[in-house]
């Protein structure tokens, strides 16, 4: 576990300069933690390939991904504490940070230390041992211009643009509404719990269901994301005001009144709707590039990010409708590249288990390619593990 070691010691860097702030420190940092933070995901991301198997992936990627969002919730109940008791709105006191970064600082030092105890990766770690970077590379730009990953790149690409938006745009528009109340500082903080809420609900229910959720595929919970995060986004037209990213406005939403209630709701729907499309790439990844995780992942980060900068390039340029209208078209492009990216896997299994001869005659029906399909699921899952 040396990737995300080294990773979340980057990213404490970034947090300690807010002990005592430094403008070109912290845009140094920042730097830095977008580097660590790329190591982190993608050296996590191929430490939970070696450890699953096709039928545990889903449930493994699942239980990871409630339990690293779960910090949203927790962090959330440590910021509203802090700001209920703080008597301004609008600045936050010297000390209040010292405080928020001292915390943080602690519990990244923390967290590289847990990544340095986890018991090497099995068998498969000799074998990724031998590759030498510069294969890793090559494969990896190999990987890039491959037609499958073309199209999981749409599906990347729109995880970075809504992470980007739950995280950074949608907290401003709650900020700049002051409609929705006095102190925000407050109302941001229950949004990360909403948020936080949202995550661990789907990441418990997609991991403890793990058997159950298998059953309906991967496609079927990418669908659920899809309407879950379109619901969002109309409920988010509805309650802010349309330059609510861009400035403070005393303004009204796009069809009633702000309502806190409404705007916390929003929340945690973005919440459960990215831990649908996150959890079954992790599962996707690990289960049609387990010899190339590694590539895979990083690829993953890379456009994710590549995105999420993006967007907050043109964040303070467009208002929030246009912020709605770009998710909402890419979440479609997405969703329809993950359903082909799907179905390719489905029939190279089928392809895979008719070249052993072990695969029963296919009526044309659909139930019964669909039988066959999950009998392939089971067959090569089983190769694999002997």
């Amino acid at each position: 576990m040396s990737s995300p070691t080294h990773g979340q010691k980057l990213r404490k860097i970034n947090k300690a300069g807010f002990l005592r702030l430094n403008e070109i420190y912290l845009y140094i940092s920042s730097a830095v933690l977008g580097f660590g933070a790329a190591i982190l995901w993608t050296g996590q991301g191929t430490y939970l390939s070696q450890n699953s198997t096709e039928k545990t992936s889903g449930r493994n990627s699942a239980l990871l991904w409630a339990l690293s969002e779960a910090s949203l919730t927790a962090g959330g109940v440590f910021l509203f504490a802090v700001f209920h008791s703080s008597q301004t709105t609008d600045n936050i006191p010297t000390s209040t940070v010292r405080i928020l970064y001292g915390v943080f600082t602690a519990l990244s030092c923390l967290a590289a230390l847990t990544f340095v105890l986890l018991r090497p990766s099995g068998a498969r770690k000799a074998d990724l041992e031998k590759r030498q970077y510069g294969a890793l590379i090559g494969s990896t730009f190999r990987l890039m211009f491959s037609k499958r990953m073309f199209l999981l790149a749409f599906v990347f690409a729109y995880t970075g643009i809504e992470q980007a938006f739950w995280t950074g745009i949608y907290p401003t528009c709650i900020s700049f509404t002051q409609a929705l109340g006095s102190n925000t500082n407050s109302l941001l903080a229950l949004n990360s719990i909403s948020a936080g809420v949202g995550q661990i609900a789907a990441g418990l229910i997609f991991g403890i269901l793990g058997d159950r959720t298998s059953k309906i595929g991967r496609d079927a919970i990418i669908f659920l994301g899809a309407v879950v995060h379109l619901i969002a986004f109309i409920l988010i037209f509805m309650n802010f005001p349309d330059d609510a990213p861009l400035q403070k406005t005393t303004g009204s939403g796009g069809l009633i009144n702000p309502s806190v209630a409404i705007a916390l709701i929003c929340g945690g729907l973005l919440g459960f709707g990215d831990a649908c499309w996150n959890t079954q790439i992790y599962a996707f990844l690990c289960d049609g590039f387990a010899d190339k995780s590694s590539e895979a992942f990083a690829l993953f980060k890379f456009y994710q990010s590549a995105l999420s900068c993006a967007v907050f390039f043109y964040s303070s340029l467009l208002k929030l409708s246009w912020h709605l209208l770009i998710m909402l078209v890419t979440s479609v492009f997405a969703a329809i590249c993950f359903f082909l990216n799907e179905r390719f896997i489905s029939t190279s299994r089928l392809t895979e288990l008719h070249d052993r001869g072990s695969l029963p005659q296919l009526d044309g029906r659909p139930e019964t390619i669909s039988s066959a399909s999950k009998q392939a699921t089971v067959q090569i899952t089983s190769l694999k593990e002997t």
